[in-house]
């Protein structure tokens, strides 16, 4: 009965409103039905993926990954692409409302070098137009694929957090679906705030009373270590303060070793 409800609504997400087993009244609003936004990525050998991100009202679905709203890449091809919810590879991939700050990311999976085209090839339910853009964190570049498509040249192997697809081109304001600060062992009062102030180029930390942070590293994303910190002292009050002053451009993960466990978080520097 599970497989069952899963298989149809993946159908609902994908399929026309009209006519399926999950199908909306014809009077129901904008606001009331599921967004839809269909994604093509084709590989150098010809290979086309078909991607589906859908946002959900009232926020039925997440953005971790969810049974019932998000449907896993079960096929083991040599070139393919996938959305990357947490450590799974969708095919389908539902989230909460739309917001046009949220990037998703893409997974790229390939073992033939070459061109690889990103398309957009439908928008649904959207009371107003919107522009889709692929974010390349590698770079540090958006670019629009509303109206015509992105192709980029691509080594074989891996690439799981350089491509995302965004609905905004300032780069500052992008908010990942992946940024949640992870935790173990603690609760979100204890959650330490980590912000990159670009005017001075200082990555600030800011942790709860009794919390101390003793190492923080910065990994770019091939997941190689760029800096670490030791011996950390705080500028004031439950404050720590490092610069970034001679770290490229570019995006990064910052993670904070502390007595209660780790916590993550991706920093874009732009600037």
């Amino acid at each position: 009965m599970k497989h069952f409800y899963y298989l149809c609504f993946a159908m609902f997400f994908l399929m026309p409103t009209k006519g399926i087993c999950f199908s909306l009244n014809d009077n129901s609003t904008t606001s009331n039905q599921v967004q839809r936004v269909r994604i093509d990525v084709t590989t150098s050998t010809g290979f086309q993926r078909h991607l589906l991100l859908a946002f959900t009202s009232n926020n039925a679905a997440s953005d971790g990954y969810d049974y019932g709203y998000d449907a896993v890449n079960s096929d083991n091809y040599a070139n393919d692409s996938s959305w990357m919810v947490g450590e799974q590879r969708c095919v389908i991939q539902g989230v909460g409302e739309f917001h046009s700050s949220k990037a998703y990311p893409l997974g790229l999976f390939l073992t033939n070098a070459g061109n690889v085209k990103f398309e957009l090839t439908g928008l649904e339910h959207f009371d107003e137009a919107i522009e889709v853009y692929i974010y390349d964190s590698q770079n540090g570049v958006t670019t629009s694929i509303t109206n015509s498509n992105l192709i980029k040249a691509m080594p074989e192997g891996d690439s799981t957090n350089r491509f995302y697809i965004t609905f905004t081109n300032n780069i500052n304001a992008m908010v990942f679906s992946d940024n949640t600060l992870s935790t173990q062992g603690t609760n979100e009062l204890s959650t330490p705030q980590i912000r990159y102030i670009s005017s001075t180029k200082d990555l600030k930390i800011n942790v709860a009373q009794g919390l101390s942070v003793q190492e923080i590293y910065l990994y770019n994303i091939l997941g190689q270590k760029v800096k670490q910190w030791s011996n950390l002292t705080t500028s004031s009050a439950n404050n720590y303060s490092v610069s970034l002053a001679n770290i490229s451009k570019g995006t990064y993960l910052v993670s904070l070793k502390t007595k209660t466990g780790k916590f993550n978080k991706r920093l874009i520097i732009s600037k």
